[in-house]
């Protein structure tokens, strides 16, 4: 039988642990010009090293509905590493730099080596390792030019509206200064958008609870995070099996 301080130890390290995940609350905005706006938008951007996390994802397109189980890991401006589990199989392994995509597929035995191409073509706009980098994190998808956007600032979110064809067309701001919904000018009607569904609040960074991306060609992606960590000490390990055939 446990001694009674040793429960009481067990809560408080408990309860130790869970302020540095705390959900992180809406507020009301300020009254800011578009400049300092962006200013706070810069400042707030994600500046760990690393990110890992456990994920739970489900996805849907016009011929196939999947939800699973994984695991994403990033080293900032470097490395975008993940693996997928589908019905408690591990299945697909993918490693993204700044100058590739690297993924393979163990059900069917393919892979992908090679540019963005295939990610650009999915999502209906051109995209980088940069832009997928600030999708994950919550960051502004791609540079804003100030002189495009008109600002509106309601009590929940500021609203920057393109007045041009951008590539990004409305982006919705959350209190502390990280995006809530982004919409996305794409070659497929609709537009493309981009959900943040909550964040997180771990050793003072606002980290994305839970991201919804819907693009025009009716693919449905949602990535929920769980337990993230940032600063550890990371391992990327990834090598394409010999024998597997190559997609795209």
């Amino acid at each position: 039988m446990k001694k009674p301080y040793g429960i009481l130890l067990s809560i408080l390290l408990l309860l130790s642990n869970c302020k540095t995940l705390q959900k992180t609350t809406g507020g009301k905005t300020e009254h800011i010009d578009k400049i300092a706006l962006l200013q706070k938008l810069d400042s707030n951007r994600f500046d760990a090293q690393t990110f890992d996390s456990r994920i739970h994802i489900t996805y849907s397109d016009t011929k196939q509905n999947m939800k699973g189980n994984g695991r994403i890991k990033i080293l900032k401006d470097s490395i975008i590493w993940g693996s997928l589990n589908f019905m408690g199989i591990p299945m697909i392994k993918f490693m993204i730099t700044p100058q590739q995509i690297q993924y393979y597929n163990k059900l069917n035995q393919t892979y992908y080596n090679g540019d963005f191409a295939v990610v650009s073509r999915r999502l209906g706009t051109k995209v980088g390792f940069e832009n997928l980098q600030n999708l994950l994190l919550g960051d502004v998808l791609y540079p804003i030019q100030i002189d495009a956007y008109s600002l509106k600032r309601k009590t929940a979110y500021y609203k920057l509206k393109s007045k041009q064809n951008r590539l990004l067309k409305d982006i919705f701001i959350t209190p502390f200064y990280k995006v809530s919904k982004e919409s996305i000018q794409s070659s497929y009607q609709p537009p493309a958008s981009i959900r943040y569904i909550d964040y997180q609040n771990i050793d003072n960074k606002n980290i994305p609870q839970k991201l919804i991306v819907n693009t025009g060609k009716g693919i449905h992606l949602e990535i929920q995070y769980k337990s993230p960590s940032l600063d550890k000490n990371l391992r990327f390990p990834f090598k394409i099996p010999s024998g597997y055939s190559r997609v795209w």
